[in-house]
């Protein structure tokens, strides 16, 4: 425990998505329709695949494309909902349209299936060389349920990292893909410990846990604990467990400080109406003291009305603020005076 000292002169006035983008961004610089990513994955139990389709460069006249959906590994009417709608723009319109594609989990399957889909018969307009999008949808039939091992973890500030366990159970059919963020509550990412994200894997037949670390730093050592959250989503070939997220409590290295304050003050000469006012008169004083100037919430008696010093001792580190009033012997108490203060 280390203690500092602090001399005080006291004037006395007393007055996360399921959908995984990927592919290759389009830079479309022509008048024509386009979709930004040509490829897209989700897990079988996701819903929907929805495909954006712009509408790029000129917006003058009405125009319309056709989007349609191809098998391939993945099949109509098993693994997705076979689709042919049209896509309409009006003059001066310029809103992305969607596609969606119903994705089916009525009959789970393991590992990757593949559909396609396409943009085709512009009205209006022409296509660019991004007209089409190949989905693959992960199976979620036998890849088990992936789920953070322990609902809170505790690190030491000076530990330099706290290691999390996510676990993968009841199946290992396929190759799995999990992803995991951190986020700030209390503690804050770059002054006490580093924002992490990333993916954890597990190869088909792998049921091995799967562990990832959060630095943790002590270059500011704190009093108490911080908190900080992490969690997992968007799970590939799996599905995600009722236990997908954590708190973690980093316990501070440093130790509370304490302190004292050194008081001093003279004692007044008159009342507030300005007549004399012998020290016969007086019984002692009151010190008042907090954390705040306006809420003084501490106070301390000092006896003896020639007595102008006094000590206050376990102070905690911070500034502290400080004011006296006189004690009269009529028993009533004189108002106070300015407010000091002094750092801990």
């Amino acid at each position: 425990m280390s203690t500092h000292r602090a001399v005080v002169s006291l004037i006395a006035a007393f007055s996360f998505c399921s959908a995984v983008p990927g592919g290759i961004a389009y830079a479309a610089t022509t008048n024509d329709l386009y979709v930004a990513h040509t490829t897209a994955s989700l897990v079988q139990n996701s819903g929907t695949e929805n495909v954006t389709v712009y509408r790029n460069g000129s917006t003058s006249g009405a125009v319309s494309v056709l989007c349609t959906t191809a098998n391939g590994t993945a099949i109509s009417g098993r693994d997705f909902t076979a689709v042919s709608t049209t896509l309409h723009w009006a003059s001066g319109e310029s809103t992305p349209q969607v596609c969606s594609v119903p994705i089916s989990d009525a009959t789970p399957f393991s590992g990757p299936r593949t559909f396609t889909v396409e943009l085709s018969d512009p009205t209006g307009i022409t296509l660019s060389s991004s007209d089409k999008v190949t989905v693959t949808i992960f199976g979620n039939k036998g890849g088990g349920t992936v789920s953070v091992a322990a609902p809170t973890y505790t690190v030491s500030q000076s530990a330099g990292h706290a290691t999390i366990s996510v676990n993968r159970t009841g199946g290992s059919v396929g190759a799995a893909v999990v992803y995991y963020a951190t986020a700030n509550k209390t503690a804050i990412a770059g002054t006490d410990y580093t924002s992490e994200q990333g993916e954890l894997s597990w190869a088909n037949g792998d049921t091995a846990p799967k562990t990832f670390s959060i630095p943790v730093s002590n270059a500011k050592p704190f009093s108490g604990t911080k908190t900080l959250a992490i969690a997992i989503a968007d799970g590939i070939n799996v599905v995600l467990g009722s236990s997908t997220s954590a708190i973690v409590t980093i316990d501070g290295d440093a130790t509370a400080a304490t302190g004292t304050a050194s008081l001093s003050w003279a004692p007044p000469t008159a009342n507030t109406e300005g007549e004399p006012l012998p020290l016969s008169s007086l019984t002692g004083y009151h010190i008042f003291y907090g954390t705040s100037a306006s809420a003084l919430t501490k106070s301390v008696a000092v006896s003896g009305a020639s007595t102008t010093s006094t000590e206050i001792t376990g102070l905690t580190s911070g500034t502290w603020f400080f004011a006296v009033a006189a004690d009269a012997t009529d028993g009533t108490e004189g108002a106070r005076s300015a407010v000091a203060s002094a750092t801990i």
